[in-house]
């Protein structure tokens, strides 16, 4: 693990993964992610079901 301050010592987030936004006084959660508002947390949904379209077709060319 690296130990410059981004990331906490217990493993806490302390940033929004998609903007690295500070999270206000609600924290939206998606698969154990935590994300800073519910615009972030539908473009992580997005952003998941599109690699599970890459990967389908990834999957039925080989």
């Amino acid at each position: 693990m690296c130990n410059t301050p981004q990331y906490a010592r217990n493993g806490a987030a302390t940033r929004c993964v998609i903007c690295a936004g500070k999270f206000g006084l609600i924290r939206h959660y998606s698969w154990r992610t935590a994300l800073c508002s519910k615009k972030c947390a539908e473009r992580f949904k997005t952003r998941r079901e599109d690699d599970h379209k890459w990967l389908r077709r990834l999957q039925a060319a080989a």
